[in-house]
């Protein structure tokens, strides 16, 4: 066969490619001095990934973390592929970006397009206007009132994790997965708090919310990789039209929502402790554009499911996770816990405490919070300036740059918290939940666009602890130096983190 009259051709399609390579390369290189002509120390990119050659080989926490050691400075530029972005390491340039000067900064760098509408119209991650329409009306969601009612939840879910602990970690010698187990815990509790459901996956019971969250919390590499590009190549999700929960997730979630709310609507009932029935009331009084549709509304309840439920599950378990490790490796340190739950259950009288009762346990709160301190699930705080700035003297932030609060970078520093990598309670004991230290302090970031489930999250982490602890002490099973994962954006150890439980 003559293929002869084929060459051509081919010679074209590889000087094509050829071409185009070679104008991608020039317009990386290019840009790839966006910072050095502007004197700013930034850290030195490669093509085609800029700094983003290390995802899935190490997890971007760890990116975080690598940044402030090797530029313990101000403020430091980096290239999320072809796109530069600032990295600012102080409490002082935080309180700038989150709180002074947020009407530069209010919406989020991620991509939140609206062909995935669960994802990009969650509280999360939804821009102005609808974001500050939709944070005031959920805002009353977590009351004290309310979170009192669920915290009575919250107690029976403890209950069954301390049983199952007994069971399978005890009686049968069974190694823990801690990231599991707290994920189990709190998939219970936020099925009751969103959807009204009393299923318990710790008992064995089939849970509807565990068949999301069971998939939510285990980072594969192509789920970890699809995260990566929705945080921190957004231009690339658009492309390629990602999205922020999987279609299966999206689909249960819709189903079990609908669901409830019908058979509601058939009983002629209602419940007043769980998100569901705020929704429904939300979409009544909901401000819309005027060119919006019902559909944009029923998207908007459903958004908030969704992210309510992987915010409450993800984070609350990792922290949990990393208490737990720290307990064991710090005998003495969950003596004075276990004295403190021990001394309030028999000054109250009380077999199980109750919401006022753990409010009033400082150091345990400074055990949750130094673990918040020492391992943030998420490193570093998003947003993009939508307005040319002034940062200071010298530098200027151009309108559509992202700027990445290093939230590493001022945990860890020696002027804001002496001997950082130490996991010291007493740096919290005294200090109210509420108090972010000067803006040393940002697990759950700060500003208008802080994280509205804290106290939900604080309360749940606060009931497993005291019940965890005043039943079985925690003896290391594993390396001191947790690694984490490096298909998660959101940190979580590798192997989802161990300990031996001995009866007390």
């Amino acid at each position: 066969m003559d293929v002869s009259n084929n060459n051509p051709i081919m010679q074209w399609l590889v000087f094509i490619t050829i071409f185009v390579f070679a104008l991608l390369y020039l317009f990386y290189k290019k840009n790839f001095s966006y910072w050095k002509n502007r004197g700013i120390t930034y850290e030195e990119p490669s093509f085609p990934l800029g700094n983003l050659g290390f995802i899935m080989r190490k997890s971007f926490w760890d990116f975080c973390a690598e940044l402030k050691n090797k530029y313990p400075i101000d403020y430091v530029g980096v290239f999320l592929a072809w796109k530069p972005a600032l990295f600012v390491q102080t409490a002082e340039l935080a309180r700038k970006v989150l709180v002074k000067d947020h009407e530069y900064f209010q919406d989020r760098y991620l991509y939140s397009g609206y062909s995935d509408p669960l994802g990009s119209l969650n509280l999360f991650t939804v821009k102005n206007p609808i974001w500050s329409n939709m944070r005031n009306e959920l805002s009353p969601m977590f009351t004290s009132l309310r979170l009192k009612k669920i915290t009575e939840l919250m107690n029976v879910n403890s209950e069954q994790l301390i049983q199952k602990v007994q069971k399978d970690y005890i009686e049968k010698n069974e190694s823990v997965n801690l990231k599991e187990l707290f994920s189990m815990y709190t998939s219970d509790t936020v099925a009751y708090s969103v959807f009204g459901i009393r299923v318990s996956v710790l008992t064995g019971q089939l849970s509807p919310l565990w068949a999301i969250t069971s998939h939510m919390v285990k980072w594969t590499f192509w789920r970890g990789l699809e995260f990566t590009m929705i945080f921190f190549t957004p231009a690339v999700a658009a492309l390629f039209r990602l999205k922020f929960f999987s279609s299966g997730a999206s689909e249960y979630i819709k189903k079990i929502f609908w669901n409830v709310v019908n058979e509601r609507k058939s009983k002629g009932t209602t419940n007043d402790k769980d998100l569901v029935n705020h929704l429904l009331k939300l979409k009544e009084n909901l401000k819309l554009p005027s060119d919006s549709n019902t559909e944009l509304a029923d998207n908007l309840m459903l958004a908030q499911v969704a992210v309510f439920i992987l915010g409450s599950v993800e984070t609350s378990s990792t922290t949990l996770s990393y208490c737990l490790h720290e307990l064991a490796y710090h005998p003495e340190e969950q003596e004075i816990l276990y004295k403190e739950i021990d001394d309030a259950l028999k000054r109250t009288g009380k077999n199980i405490l109750e919401y006022d009762d753990l409010m009033e346990l400082k150091y345990m709160s400074g055990c949750l919070r130094e673990t918040l301190r020492k391992y943030p699930p998420v490193s570093y705080l998003d947003r993009i300036c939508n307005k040319r700035y002034k940062l200071n003297d010298d530098v200027i932030i151009e309108k559509g740059t992202p700027v990445f609060v290093n939230v590493l970078a001022i945990h860890y520093d020696e002027k804001n918290f002496p001997e950082p990598n130490k996991w010291l309670p007493e740096r919290f004991a005294a200090i109210s939940d509420s108090d972010n230290v000067q803006f040393t302090f940002l697990p759950f970031g700060e500003g208008p666009r802080f994280c509205i489930g804290k106290r939900y999250g604080m309360m749940q982490m606060r009931t497993a602890l005291a019940q965890l602890v005043h039943k079985f002490k925690l003896v290391p099973s594993v390396p001191r130096e947790v690694e984490t994962d490096p298909y998660s954006v959101i940190l979580a150890p590798a192997d989802g983190g161990s300990v031996k439980f001995v009866p007390r």
